[in-house]
């Protein structure tokens, strides 16, 4: 009997030791489906976002991955920063937003796992005035970029 009941509990141990192993790895889930976890909660399912809150339409998002800069920034706005989700991720979210909401007549080059990985690295201070200084830039060249309800 003794042998039966340890037989028992190392099953179980194993067990719960295994679905906590799995529950600890983090989920790979498609683009839609972090779009939807990550950022509809503020962009909306249909990505116009909020213009009270701040929160910019994402079918302006083809006018910031049309330059460097633009790119840089994407990847330090406060939601990007801090989803949890890996370069790869990232990568595929922002690719999915750009080909689906992003204006069609913007020439669009996708994001890859190690371009989102070296911007991530950049130091970008203030993020705030960053954006300030690069849609000045874009309203100066004729582009579309969202109002803010703050300077």
């Amino acid at each position: 009997m003794p042998i039966q009941r340890f037989r028992l509990l190392l099953g179980l141990a194993m067990t719960m030791l295994s679905v906590t192993s799995a529950m600890a790895e983090p989920a790979h889930y498609n683009a839609s489906t972090n779009y939807i976890l990550r950022c509809a909660g503020c962009h909306a399912m249909d990505g116009t976002g909020s213009k009270t809150g701040g929160i910019p339409p994402l079918q302006l998002i083809k006018t910031f991955t049309s330059d460097a800069k633009g790119r840089a920034y994407l990847m330090h706005v406060p939601g990007v920063v801090s989803t949890g989700l890996s370069s790869k991720e990232i990568a595929e979210v922002i690719n999915y937003v750009a080909e689906r909401w992003g204006d069609k007549t913007i020439p669009y080059t996708p994001f890859t796992e190690q371009e989102v990985t070296k911007l991530r690295a950049e130091n970008i201070a203030d993020i705030v005035s960053y954006r300030r200084e690069i849609t000045e830039k874009y309203k100066a060249e004729g582009k579309t970029v969202a109002e803010y309800p703050w300077p």
